[in-house]
């Protein structure tokens, strides 16, 4: 048989790929730059194709580079999936999940799926983030976080992630110091102050797309908060309102103010994560878990 690339060589390789840089990557890989391009010589003989092409602007992944990076990630996974699954079954490491939820969405009823889950799976480990939506698609990229928890659907590439439909959250407009007439309207919400989220935000795009649809292209000024308890904080000192999901203001235990839409505002939340994850079959045991809890808590 030929010989083949070590997994050291492919991991090298991945390295670029995630880096576009010799120098980065060289670092990355804790060696020296010209120990790394000797790898990358090498791995290219052993393929027998160009698979990243240098030039004195820089290098970058060649075509054939482009086609052989996904092979070379699954060999990776499948590698660190067989030994995750092997040390899982012998007890020699704990489960361990890191979790992210768009931070529009809010996370204290993730919170309480958690603490439901690890009352009847002690030895699991969970971390969780709240995040925005480019945050959370790069994090799952870079393996920083195991599963990610948004909207769907949104403009993103979606092409290399799977998803799970969890739970619809319905939009409310949310406003204790003022009376509106129900179901309230979006020339009524613009009477008073918005508050609404950053520019970058998903929420800020899909509140925005919302009102367009409405025939309002431009909002007039707003208030944008960073998080929907600094916005639902904001309203109960203010008169103003705020679009905030109905099922965050009621795991918060609001009861006054919350106002149905005229035209509604449905949401799909998500479970997104990685193809091949090597934390796969502990992935599946939290979301086929949490997936039967999302009616009932």
């Amino acid at each position: 048989m030929d010989e083949l690339p070590t997994l050291q060589e492919l991991q090298s390789f991945i390295t670029y790929s995630k880096m576009g840089n010799f120098t980065l990557a060289a670092q990355a890989a804790n060696i020296t730059q010209s120990a790394f391009s000797a790898q990358m010589k090498k791995l290219e003989r052993l393929v027998g194709v160009r698979l990243i092409a240098r030039s004195t602007r820089g290098s970058q992944l060649t075509p054939e580079g482009e086609k052989f990076l996904p092979e070379a990630e699954h060999i990776i996974e499948t590698l660190e999936r067989a030994i995750h699954s092997i040390r899982l079954a012998n007890k020699l490491e704990r489960p361990i999940l890191n979790v992210g939820i768009l931070r529009s969405i809010g996370d204290v009823r993730m919170n309480q799926y958690v603490a439901y889950f690890q009352q009847r799976n002690p030895d699991f480990s969970i971390s969780v983030y709240d995040m925005e939506e480019e945050e959370m698609l790069l994090d799952l990229r870079e393996n920083r976080i195991d599963i990610g928890t948004c909207y769907l659907p949104n403009n993103k590439d979606m092409s290399a992630y799977e998803s799970v439909a969890l739970r619809e959250d319905s939009v409310a407009y949310f406003a204790p110091n003022r009376e509106v007439t129900e179901p309230i309207t979006c020339e009524e919400m613009l009477t008073y102050p918005l508050v609404m989220y950053p520019p970058k935000y998903f929420m800020s795009q899909r509140l925005k797309f919302y009102f367009s649809e409405e025939g309002r292209q431009a909002l007039p000024q707003t208030i944008r908060l960073s998080n929907p308890y600094a916005m639902i904080d904001y309203c109960k000192k203010n008169s103003a309102g705020a679009l905030i999901s109905k099922s965050l203001l009621e795991s918060l235990g609001e009861t006054e103010g919350i106002y149905p839409l005229a035209k509604p505002l449905l949401l799909q939340v998500c479970f997104v994560y990685r193809n091949n994850n090597s934390k796969w079959e502990t992935m599946k045991t939290f979301m086929d878990y949490i997936g039967q809890q999302a009616n009932t808590l």
